[in-house]
């Protein structure tokens, strides 16, 4: 029975590294051989997923922006999934926060819009590229996003998630990414929108039942996927919200190889 097989990039099909492994590769097109499908479901735009898409020569649709967009790049036939946070949203949300705000940004393809850009944010936010950003206060820019990250001090946490659920509880909501040196770190997005949502839009795209869903992941973003998938599963090194919701939990973590080995033990592949 074909299956429909969801990635999550960092942390999950990556190593520390944020390479591939060969063995990975193998599995990962063994699997295809195979009749199944495969495809990335990353927090990363289009632009920091393409080439670890490329990598693993796949063909069929690429979930990034944490579902927030999905299209194929080797297939124009397809019509491109993009969903976005209004515009008058997106400022409304800046003027409320800019006085604690130390960063905020989001990304269109390989393009970076933000506010106070701070060159670390490259180091931990793959596809932020330095060399394409567009600087200034949010209500300057007149494009929509898929979703937006916002990095406030720690101590306007309670006033940011409040002013996010009571302004605008029916279409946003938020995710907090952790906290470091008195600033917390925010996504802000859609409340529809998840890499589980991408992914029934992709089952059906492809006439697979949900029962034959599989999805890898660790983050807090992979949770929605891995609760809703049949086999939801979370590596070793997932964070315990993903760990609550799985069905099952790899033996080995990002840096050993667990997706390839997990996925090699489920399917008994022969390599």
């Amino acid at each position: 029975m074909r299956k429909l097989i969801a990635l999550d990039l960092d942390g999950t099909t990556l190593n520390k590294q944020g390479e591939i492994t060969e063995k990975t590769k193998k599995v990962v097109k063994k699997l295809r051989e195979l009749g199944h499908i495969i495809v990335l479901a990353t927090g990363r735009p289009f632009s920091g997923a393409y080439p670890k898409y490329q990598e693993l020569e796949l063909d069929t649709p690429l979930v990034t922006d944490n579902g927030g967009s999905i299209e194929n790049p080797v297939d124009k036939t397809f019509a491109r999934q993009k969903t976005y946070i209004p515009l008058e949203m997106m400022h409304q949300i800046f003027r409320h926060a800019k006085s604690y705000t130390v960063t905020s940004f989001f990304c269109i393809d390989d393009m970076t819009y933000a506010y106070q850009y701070d060159p670390k944010l490259e180091a931990f936010f793959s596809g932020v590229n330095g060399d394409k950003i567009i600087e200034g206060e949010h209500t300057d820019f007149l494009v929509e996003a898929t979703g937006l990250v916002y990095i406030i001090q720690e101590d306007a946490m309670h006033d940011f998630e409040t002013y996010i659920r009571d302004t605008f509880g029916h279409t946003l909501t938020h995710r907090l990414w952790g906290t470091e040196n008195g600033t917390a770190v925010y996504e802000v997005y859609l409340k529809h929108i998840s890499k589980a949502s991408a992914i029934k839009y992709l089952l059906e795209y492809y006439g697979i039942s949900p029962k034959d869903w599989i999805a890898l992941g660790d983050g807090v973003n992979d949770v929605e996927m891995i609760r809703d998938a049949n086999h939801g599963v979370a590596m070793k090194n997932a964070t315990a919200e993903v760990k609550a919701v799985a069905r099952d939990i790899t033996k080995f973590d990002h840096d050993e190889e667990g997706v390839a080995r997990y996925l090699k033990h489920y399917f008994d592949l022969t390599l």
